[in-house]
């Protein structure tokens, strides 16, 4: 059982579920028929051997392939973080959501219900 004292070390998880939990992270875009979907996060620690992607990344990808078309879906690394907690890899991720905002004045389709952007 875990004790106080091992709680104050620097918490690090298996899931990467908790704002404090210290971890590796990849943010990603995916496109389908080149215009952008969808910003994401994904644990780079979490890789499926298949892919060589992370998990999260490899797992969207195949349920958007399997309804637009392999061919018509990619993605691409917008920025690799190490050793950062989880809410930092969540601001990353909302940044460059807002910077897109900002740049093009909407939301991609992907980030739709979960992104509210502040508008100037």
């Amino acid at each position: 059982m875990a004790t106080k004292k091992d709680k104050d070390k620097k918490d690090i998880s298996k899931h990467k579920n908790k704002n404090m939990i210290f971890g590796n992270f990849v943010i990603y875009i995916i496109t389908i028929f080149e215009e952008i979907f969808k910003f994401g996060k994904a644990d780079a620690d979490r890789i499926t051997q298949s892919s060589g992607l992370p998990t999260r990344l490899h797992q969207q990808l195949r349920k958007l392939g399997e309804k637009y078309g392999e061919k018509a879906v990619d993605a691409e690394f917008i920025a690799e973080e190490f050793g950062i907690t989880t809410k930092e890899a969540k601001k990353i991720e909302k940044e460059s959501l807002q910077d897109f905002f900002d740049v093009y004045g909407f939301i991609p389709k992907g980030n739709q219900k979960s992104f509210k952007p502040k508008k100037k």
